[in-house]
């Protein structure tokens, strides 16, 4: 990730989904989703910013609006991870 790493992933996920809750959890959120970003680039360098962003959005879809979001960045990233491991396993050698 170019520049401030992980940051450019901040305003694409602040507070969305929070409906009228905008809060600190908004922000707990946000960062934990900067994390797992950041840690799937890691673990899957082919992987462009944009992809792993889209990877976030789509899970993170299943949650909008949900009255409870502190598990959230957690279901994400199993998710993406698992995908991503299926979609590796697939692959013919």
């Amino acid at each position: 990730m170019p520049g401030n790493g992980n940051l450019a992933f901040i305003a694409r996920w602040s507070n969305a989904g929070m409906g009228k809750k905008k809060d600190n959890a908004g922000s707990k959120e946000t960062a934990a989703l900067n994390d797992i970003a950041a840690a799937i680039k890691n673990d899957f360098p082919h992987l462009t910013d944009n992809d792993v962003a889209a990877m976030i959005d789509r899970a993170r879809e299943d949650f909008y609006n949900r009255p409870i979001r502190e598990f959230v960045p957690l279901f994400v990233e199993r998710r993406i991870r698992s995908q991503l491991t299926n979609q590796k396993e697939q692959k013919p050698s």
